[in-house]
């Protein structure tokens, strides 16, 4: 996608400031209202695009896209066409309730395109015919000259003619964690990436200190902020389905094609037998609905809501269901380091004395400090332009509000501090690099200096030999460094600034955005469980190298992958991929390159998880398998753009979301198994029927009733289970894990099987008996229920044997069994079912051979799983050998192995 600052044969940011003044035939006393008023009309209102958003009709249309869909419409209306209207009812019931619940699902706001608008304020200072205006912010066109201060939200990108202390948050745009110092005068190279572009102010960030003065070079679609919002609505039009929905589709494809080849066979066999076009229909018609699970729809949903609902008491909040499921599919998580991994917010983590004495936080914490770290307190808040609010919380520059933070820390009260009356204060100037200020103390005067080290400590006498290094040290660890230093005097003896020399050194003061709580245990437990993560942030590389160092990670600097990098290489390339495979940590990436390391990462064959929370994160989130934004410090854009929300902005909580998804793919795999064994075996019952010259065991209304009703009641409740406590241990597995298996094949045969030959033998003995094919097919009805029972005791645990109770039990499941046997038993004796449904109450010889059947069932059903658990368990231990043996490794070793994959 092409920069929207390519807007002349330089980019914006790279040209001189009276250079982009020409190309606009501006000047510093603004445009005339005329030509603004031209320009307005040519260029349009500086507003945010909207993208088209799906109507609840369209939504509801698209809910019949299925094979599975088709079949069944074809189903209904073969039945209408042979006058079956009951069975067309059915069908077209349950074709509307499954859409109406599809439709409920998909019908949510996009509010990407708005949260981008509410941003950019309404209005702005522009200067028009030599006059400084207030304007709505819709009216700015190119050209226009903007006053930007302290407080404002940035209305249009804009090239920067005056910067006076000008400092920008960035953050939501570029991820770059500390507000950033603007120079109006700098040449920049082309190539400079977003973060780094300091002549310029982007829509939609924030003025944090200063004052400046820019034109407008870009307004509405064609923003820094519009191009992300264009990313975000292409990949909104052409997202990435979860892992669920390709599961599940790949899965509707296969049961369509072997439905139809199996009519087509069927058909063509009861044709060669003799057969009339009606009773080839009835038998389409029938196969189709036997076929086809009609409830899972129903089921998965069920079973997806009451994951949300256990992962929204885990702060984990769901915006799309097949989200739950597929969060715990994921391989990888690429998260976001700001706000994300730290907390945004600058604190003193470090205090070097100026005898090289170090305190950590969590010393002066505990109160292990001394006399000269309270010195260090006191001065950082005699020397700050921060100030209390009404509540007593510090507000300010993100470095005073620190330095408040210490002083109360380390047993101050800044407000006594920030009381005393000052005689001389010199501000902090960037290009200055320090900042000055005289109180009186009850010892007479101080004076308190703090900036940067390569200025303060020159203004210091007696500085210790290795003060440099020490600065040198803390920087390359990732710390925003300040120097402190001081000087007691009688009275106020000059102007301040003749009197910068031969101070105390106090100290040095390591600034830090730190890490969240619990997020190094979080990065543990996701090597743990097999998951790959990768930081992707816009910040420096050396900061994003001390955050992944404490994150435990075993990174060095040329590991580090830059933007600048990845620049140079085609996003689509073997290269690139190669590039972003093995690399943990990439630092000053722009929001189009995120994206690309996300679809980079997915053409490596990984399910990718992104977390992010702000507006430079929504295009990869959205393109993400799985988007995960941060609820409370997040933005709106990230937010409407993600699948999950976590409430408490904590990354370790996304790990309970793994285990919470893992759990919600057991129990929709235990779903689709019940759904696909029963229906495999009543399609079975039609192929044994037709081979032994039997009527079809069951009417399309009676398959009906047994896959919505009988089936539909117990196959819910599979949905319920809360996991078997070990799903954390068990290591995704990189490709995309299709719902049924081998093994999955192995568990339903025997049972399927048995359930097949059983209602031939009970079909053909009723008949043989000389009873009517209606009461044949009662005792066939009755006896698959009873096979759904049993084989849902077994399947409700696919490791444990049946009869093994384990915590927490899921009690919804044998109430849904109990209620599926009793609704039956209901209908059997209603007039209005035994009608519809063509039933009557059974006899005693159908319960028993019923109860014997259902025994055969979940026996044979049991020794698959035994024999899948036992053949898994010597697998296991063959890959275990085999890595001993290729890598003559020890635990720790295999440990790595499982890490990298």
């Amino acid at each position: 996608m092409t920069d929207p600052q390519q807007g002349a044969d330089e980019p914006w940011y790279a040209l001189d400031a009276r250079d982009a003044l020409n190309r606009f035939a501006s000047s510093r006393n603004g445009l005339v209202q005329s030509e603004a008023e031209r320009r307005l009309a040519s260029h349009g209102p500086n507003l945010l695009p909207e993208p088209q958003r799906m109507g609840p009709l369209r939504i509801f249309a698209h809910q019949f896209t299925s094979p599975l869909i088709y079949l069944l419409i074809f189903a209904g209306a073969l039945s209408l066409l042979i006058g079956d209207r009951w069975d067309a009812v059915f069908i077209f019931g349950v074709l509307t309730t499954n859409a109406l619940v599809g439709s409920y699902q998909e019908y949510k706001a996009d509010a990407g395109a708005r949260a981008l608008r509410s941003l950019v304020p309404q209005f702005a200072r522009v200067v028009r015919d030599g006059v400084v205006r207030e304007i709505p912010a819709a009216e700015i066109v190119p050209g226009d000259i903007v006053e930007l201060e302290s407080g404002m939200k940035v209305t249009a990108d804009m090239r920067l003619v005056e910067a006076h202390g000008l400092r920008i948050d960035e953050g939501s745009l570029t991820g770059e964690s500390m507000p950033v110092l603007k120079d109006a005068d700098l040449s920049l190279e082309s190539e400079t990436v977003a973060g780094d572009r300091l002549t310029m102010a982007h829509a939609g960030t924030v003025v944090v200190e200063g004052r400046g003065l820019g034109v407008a070079v870009a307004t509405g679609a064609g923003t820094l902020l519009a191009n992300i919002g264009s990313m975000l609505t292409e990949n909104a039009r052409g997202a990435v389905e979860t892992p669920l929905v390709r599961r599940m589709a790949k899965l509707a494809r296969r049961i369509a094609i072997a439905t139809v080849f199996l009519i087509l066979v069927l058909a063509v066999l009861l044709a060669l037998q003799g057969g009339g076009w009606r009773e080839i229909v009835l038998l389409a018609i029938a196969l189709a609905v036997a076929a086809i699970p009609e409830g899972l729809p129903i089921a998965v949903t069920v079973a997806l809501s009451a994951a949300a609902s256990r992962m929204a008491r885990r702060n984990v909040i769901v915006r799309s269901l097949p989200a739950v499921e597929g969060l715990g599919s994921c391989t990888l998580i690429a998260t976001d380091k700001t706000g994300t991994l730290t907390l945004n917010r600058l604190t003193v983590h470090r205090v070097v004395l100026a005898d090289g004495t170090s305190f950590e936080r969590q010393q002066w914490l505990n109160g292990g400090g001394s006399d000269r770290l309270g010195e260090i307190g006191s001065a950082a808040a005699i020397c700050n332009e921060a100030h209390l609010s009404d509540t007593g919380s510090p507000v300010g520059d993100a470095v005073d509000v620190a330095l408040l933070d210490l002083a109360r820390e380390t047993g101050h009260d800044p407000e006594n501090l920030l009381g005393m009356e000052r005689l001389a204060i010199v501000p902090y100037e960037p290009a200055a690099r320090f900042a000055a200020v005289e109180a009186v103390s009850s010892q007479g005067t101080r004076l308190v200096v703090k900036g940067a080290p390569e200025t303060v400590l020159p203004m210091c006498a007696g500085v210790p030999p290795g003060a440099v290094e020490t600065a040198e040290r803390l920087a390359a660890e990732g710390f925003r460094v300040l120097v402190l230093a001081y000087a007691d005097s009688a009275a106020s003896a000059g102007p301040i600034h003749e009197r910068l020399h031969g101070l105390r050194l106090l100290g040095f003061v390591g600034l830090t955005d730190p890490l969240r709580f619990g997020v190094v245990e979080a990065f543990a437990h996701c090597r743990e469980a097999g998951i790959s993560v990768r930081m992707i942030t816009g910040d420096h590389p050396a900061t994003a190298l001390a955050i992944a160092r404490q994150l435990g990670l075993d990174v060095h600097p040329g590991e580090v992958v830059t933007g600048a990098q990845l620049a140079g290489l085609d996003s689509k390339s073997e290269a690139f991929d190669r590039t972003i495979g093995d690399a943990e940590i990439f630092a000053r990436i722009e929001p189009a390159q995120k994206l690309a390391i996300v679809k980079g990462l997915q053409r490596n064959h990984h399910i990718v998880a992104v977390t992010g929370d702000g507006v430079n994160d929504g295009p990869a989130l959205h393109a993400a398998d799985i988007g995960v934004a941060m609820g409370k410090g997040g933005t709106d854009v990230a937010r409407a753009a993600s699948d999950l929300v976590i409430a408490d902005d904590n990354f370790a909580t996304i790990l309970s979301g793994i285990e919470e998804g893992r759990v919600t793919f057991l129990n929709i795999r235990k779903i689709v198994i019940f759904m696909l064994a029963t229906g495999l075996a009543e399609i079975l019952m039609f192929i044994g029927a037709l081979g032994f010259g039997l009527p079809m065991p069951l009417t399309p209304v009676q398959l009906l009733w047994l896959n919505l009703v009988t089936n539909g009641i117990q196959d819910v409740t599979l949905g319920f289970g809360k996991g078997e406590g070990d799903e954390l241990q068990r290591p995704p597995r990189r490709k995309l894990v299709t719902l049924i298996d081998i093994d999955a094949i192995i568990l339903m045969l025997p049972g399927t099987l048995v359930m097949t030959a059983a209602a031939i033998w009970v079909m053909a003995g009723h008949l043989a008996a000389g009873e009517s094919v209606a009461e044949a097919r009662n005792a066939v009805l009755f006896i698959v229920v009873l096979f759904q029972n049993a084989f849902l005791l077994t399947v409700r645990n696919l490791h444990r044997p049946f009869w093994r109770w384990h915590a927490p039990e899921n009690g919804w499941l044998f109430a849904g069994l109990g209620s599926a046997l009793m609704l039956h038993v209901a209908a059997q004796h209603l007039p209005l079912s035994q009608t519809l449904l063509g039933i009557s109450p059974v006899g005693t010889d159908v319960v028993a051979q019923g109860l014997l059947a259902a025994s055969a069932v979940l026996l044979s059903t049991e020794a698959a799983k035994w024999w899948i658990n036992r053949t898994r368990r010597a697998r296991s231990s063959g890959t275990l050998l085999m890595e001993r043996g290729c890598d003559g490794a020890d635990d720790a070793g295999r440990s790595n192995i499982l890490r990298r994959e």
